[in-house]
């Protein structure tokens, strides 16, 4: 099943779904609506702003209007039992949440959640009940379900969280600037390859010159800052996951880097240690 929608009534103000294939959709994608994701099955790494981090059985993540993300599965072998990912997710319409502003005593932590939302975040160790509520979600009727997404949020918003995205990505970003992110989602698909300056511009009808002074006026960084600040956010996860372990040499070269000397200067400058120390840490 690669995508069943459980409700979907232009008259409600949110949907829910499950994503259940070997592998999610990698796509670099943003939307007007909140999303809000609980990982059930399978492992890989989440984009999201200029975070990238893991994510594993039993993560919820909580992702702000227009705020671009994507999810990667990790391969494995194994049965297909064993490689199935499986995701429940509730969008929300804006519309949806600013109904609970008008009662700030009875939902007050609607808006502190959904503003904390903004850079996106996740709940590294929820509570065991939130996760069997949003499993309820795929058999309840939209009265229900609107009563225990209220649920699912005050118990969210009780919770120990990391927000994702930085400030400075959040700024900077705009998501009605199209070309811009045309650009931004051509990088995040491709800098695990060998991704040049050069095809970049092409692929934004510009030459070099007009480029880098494009993209440096709406990022603040030089393609190569900006580049290598990510191949780096990629190569810090890669380091620290022991499912599946990999040498510093491997995560260089997954992370898009092709000298293996270049990779540890850049990480030592970036982080103050050399790759390996950091993987022991």
């Amino acid at each position: 099943m690669n995508l069943h929608f459980l409700h979907k009534n232009l008259e409600t103000n949110f949907k829910v779904s499950i994503h259940n294939q070997p592998e999610f959709l990698k796509l670099w994608h943003y939307h007007p609506e909140y999303e809000l994701v609980y990982i059930s099955r399978g492992r890989g790494t989440i984009y999201v702003g200029d975070h990238i981090g893991p994510y594993n059985p039993g993560d919820i993540f909580l992702i702000g209007s227009n705020l671009p993300h994507m999810f990667e599965t990790t391969a494995v072998t194994g049965s297909e039992e064993d490689i199935v990912s499986e995701s429940y997710v509730i969008h929300f319409r804006d519309s949806f949440l600013r109904e609970f502003l008008r009662l700030p005593l009875e939902f007050g932590y609607i808006p502190t959640l959904s503003e904390a939302a903004v850079a996106g975040l996740s709940f590294p160790s929820p509570a065991p009940g939130i996760s069997g509520s949003l499993r309820k979600l795929a058999h309840g009727s939209i009265r229900e379900n609107t009563l225990d997404i209220l649920r699912i949020l005050y118990q969210l918003e009780q919770q120990e969280k990391t927000t994702l995205a930085s400030p400075a990505w959040i700024d900077q970003f705009n998501s009605r600037d199209r070309k811009l992110n045309r650009i931004l989602q051509y990088i995040m698909l491709h800098f695990q390859e060998d991704l040049s300056l050069e095809a970049v511009a092409s692929y934004s009808g510009m030459n070099r010159t007009a480029f880098c002074r494009y993209f440096k006026g709406k990022t603040g960084k030089s393609f190569i800052t900006f580049l290598n600040d990510l191949r780096i956010s990629f190569a810090c996860k890669a380091l620290l996951e022991d499912i599946p372990s990999r040498s510093v040499s491997e995560v260089c070269y997954a992370s898009g880097f092709n000298s293996l000397s270049y990779f540890h200067r850049i990480f030592k400058r970036h982080k103050g240690v050399a790759p390996s120390e950091y993987q022991g840490g």
